[in-house]
């Protein structure tokens, strides 16, 4: 009986073994399924297995650039005489932002759109040559950011500080980048590269890409244009649009701005600044509406990591942080951690300035910044940021 026992426990066992080694197979299989699926669409040829244009198109999607890139040599036949290579770079384009442009040195001759899906379509390049394909490969593998000024900007937004040197120079030398330094320097109010990559980060590309485009077509340094650019980038919650406006326009923050942007400013103000309590305290002495007082009491509060009383009295928050017989106005607790600069890197050129006058400044050799930035001859233009080697001072020679 006990023997008979033993074993019908041993049979349960050896079932429920069985039973979980098969439920981890499925689960690791269903987490690899799709992944293995895209590799077997793209690798099967169109003559084995029929896929069409359109099922190629959604396993690539699915690739890494590094998988896509592997692709580049497949002249494998699909669909209306295009190769599973003309699909790879067609998908780096789409799916990775590939900087097809930079590759071949121009717009390729011939760009056809194709229908993916109900909601989706693609462009492909027919009609590459094998110097172009050798160029698109040797350019993918060489460059560190083979990627469009759109895709460096999604990278710029998903690093974390500090982020990487070499994105931040290969943003640094797009359109879209020069363009928003340029407005600033234009109105009188130049910002570092960091400051400004930092603005560019925490907004929107479409906002930029708009910028850079109406600037392509009519240049407009007016203050209005930077207002508006900071503004549009406030409406996103962007903290260093909020201290931008109020070191470039404070008194117009101050006396102009509608109550919404007013809001928009002191929920995007999250870090204590000399101009944000100053702005606080003048609006808690402006005749603002109640929910413009109350908001400035509670970014004052927010500061120094206290809670305010209720309800709020706005004479009681200015005998707090602005008292008459003081005209310092109350500090965050010293333990707050200093804001460390970032180190030079650029050199924005002015006018006047030379390769030779710059490069005694910084006591390197003309022919090391006409090489770090691919200059063909030595000709500059104001608002030119040029990058400059590691190392360098900051003093000229004496």
């Amino acid at each position: 009986m006990i023997t008979k026992k033993f074993r019908i426990l041993t049979f349960a066992l050896i079932f429920s073994g069985t039973l979980n080694i098969g439920l981890i197979t499925a689960f690791a299989f269903s987490m690899f399924k799709d992944t293995s699926i895209a590799h077997a669409v793209v690798r099967s040829s169109q003559k084995e297995e029929g896929y069409t244009n359109s099922q190629v198109f959604g396993s690539m999607a699915r690739l890494t650039f590094r998988e896509l890139v592997s692709f580049l040599t497949n002249r494998d036949a699909l669909e209306e005489g295009y190769t599973k290579r003309d699909l790879a770079v067609a998908s780096l384009v789409a799916f990775h932002h590939f900087n097809l442009e930079k590759a071949l040195f121009g717009t390729p001759k011939q760009i056809r759109t194709v229908q993916i899906s109900k909601s989706q379509k693609i462009d492909v390049f027919p009609g590459l040559t094998e110097d172009q394909f050798e160029a698109i490969i040797r350019f993918a593998y060489q460059e560190k950011w083979p990627l469009t000024a759109k895709g460096l900007f999604f990278h710029l937004q998903s690093k974390t500080n500090p982020r990487d040197e070499s994105l931040e120079q290969a943003f640094v030398l797009t359109p879209e980048f020069c363009a928003l330094q340029l407005l600033f320097q234009k109105t009188d109010a130049p910002q570092e590269p960091a400051t400004i990559l930092n603005l560019i980060s925490e907004g929107s590309f479409e906002l930029l890409e708009k910028l850079a485009r109406d600037q392509s077509q009519v240049l407009d340094f007016s203050i209005d244009k930077r207002r508006n650019f900071l503004l549009s980038y406030l409406a996103l919650n962007s903290p260093t649009a909020a201290q931008l406006l109020l070191r470039t326009d404070f008194s117009f923050a101050l006396k102009r701005l509608e109550d919404r942007s007013i809001l928009d400013l002191l929920s995007a103000s999250k870090r204590q600044t000399e101009e944000g309590t100053r702005f606080c305290v003048e609006l808690l002495r402006s005749p603002r509406s109640d929910a413009i007082l109350q908001a400035a009491a509670q970014t004052l509060y927010s500061y120094v990591g206290e809670l305010p009383v209720a309800p709020i009295d706005p004479q009681v928050v200015l005998a707090r942080f602005a008292p008459p017989e003081s005209p310092v106005i109350a500090q965050a607790p010293k333990t707050q951690p200093a804001v460390i600069a970032t180190s030079n890197r650029f050199h924005v050129v002015k006018e006047g300035e030379s390769l030779w006058k710059i490069s005694r400044q910084y006591k390197v050799k003309v022919n090391e910044i006409v090489q770090l930035n691919g200059l063909e001859k030595e000709s500059l233009f104001p608002g030119m940021t040029l990058k400059l080697p590691q190392g360098t001072g900051s003093e000229p020679p004496r």
